[in-house]
């Protein structure tokens, strides 16, 4: 595994992203380990030496699958728990990062509608 470029979470400098990279034709886009953290502490950002691995969904050239998680999933939890913690700690901030993450998943619908208008869904082709 390595460090994903830009794997870096503000006001952190380490790079807490690793991606399985193992001669992939997509680059390490299916298997990533994010590092457990404990929260800002005295003026910085804790890490702990502990990982979390997240393996998303992939379609071999052969046609098999290697179950994983979606996207999609992944963004759905983000959003429900930035909008739990904005009723919390409302802000500006966070009306923000939930309008990106909707933006995300519209713009995941619309591929998904395209590729099935085009019927190439399900298929490795553009």
């Amino acid at each position: 595994m390595k460090q994903i470029e830009n794997g870096v979470v503000f006001p952190s400098t380490e790079n807490t992203i690793l991606v399985n990279d193992d001669e992939d034709i997509y680059g390490g886009a299916h298997t990533y380990a994010i590092k457990y953290c404990k929260g800002f502490n005295n003026g910085e950002t804790e890490y702990t030496n502990g990982w979390e691995f997240i393996s998303f969904i992939k379609k071999h050239d052969d046609g098999t699958i290697t179950p994983g998680i979606q996207s999609e999933q992944l963004v759905l939890m983000l959003l429900d728990r930035t909008k739990k913690l904005n009723d919390r700690f409302p802000s500006p901030q966070n009306k923000k990062m939930i309008d990106g993450l909707q933006m995300f998943l519209d713009g995941c619908r619309e591929r998904i509608e395209d590729r099935m208008k085009r019927n190439v869904m399900g298929e490795l082709k553009n």
